[in-house]
C-alpha cells in the first residue's frame, strides 16, 4: 500500500493543530414556563380566529344562496323565460327574514316592508318594494314597463351589503 502524500508533503506547521471540539445544540424547547405559556396563548388566539371565521362563514351561508339563486333567475331571465320575475320576491322575502329573523319582517307588507328593508341596510337606497310586487303577481304581459335589470341590480346590492340581525 503507497502513502498519498508523503512525510515532506505540505505545511509542517498546521501538523500539531488539534481540531476544537463543537459546542452541544442548542435546543429550540423553550426551557421556562413563560414561553409554554406564551404558546398556548398563541394557539388559542389563532383558534378562536379560527372559529369565529367559521362562525361567519356558516352564517352568511343564507347570503351565497341568495346570490346563487339570483344568479340563475337571471340567467333564466336572459334565455326569455319572463316568468323568472315572479320569484325575485320570494327571494328577497326568504333573504330578509333569515337576516332580520322571522318574527321582525315575515308579516309585514307595502311601506313597512320597504322600511325594514332600508333598516337593514342603513345608507343604501330603498329597494321598489311595489315594483316586485307588481312583478310578482301581475300578468307577465303587463309587466314589462318595470327596468328587470336594475331592480336585479339593486337586489344583488342589498343582498350583499345588508347587515344581519348577527351581525
Amino acid at each position: 500500500m503507497s502513502k498519498v502524500f508523503e512525510p515532506g508533503w505540505g505545511n509542517e506547521a498546521l501538523g500539531d493543530i488539534v481540531e476544537p471540539e463543537l459546542p452541544e445544540p442548542v435546543s429550540l424547547v423553550p426551557s421556562t414556563p413563560g414561553w409554554w405559556i406564551l404558546l398556548i396563548v398563541l394557539v388559542g388566539l389563532v383558534a378562536r380566529a379560527i372559529w369565529r371565521r367559521r362562525q361567519r362563514y356558516l352564517r352568511d351561508q343564507y347570503r351565497r344562496d341568495a346570490l346563487a339563486e339570483l344568479t340563475t333567475i337571471k340567467e333564466r331571465l336572459g334565455s326569455g323565460k319572463k316568468e323568472a320575475v315572479r320569484e325575485l320576491a320570494p327571494l328577497l322575502r326568504a333573504t330578509a327574514i333569515a337576516a332580520g329573523g322571522h318574527d321582525r319582517v315575515s308579516g309585514l307588507e307595502g311601506d313597512d316592508y320597504a322600511a325594514a328593508l332600508a333598516e337593514l341596510s342603513p345608507g343604501e337606497e330603498r329597494l321598489p318594494v311595489d315594483d316586485l310586487q307588481s312583478l310578482a303577481y301581475a300578468p307577465l304581459d303587463e309587466v314589462a314597463g318595470v327596468d328587470t335589470e336594475d331592480l336585479i341590480a339593486a337586489l344583488e346590492g342589498w343582498i350583499q351589503r345588508h347587515k344581519g340581525e348577527h351581525a
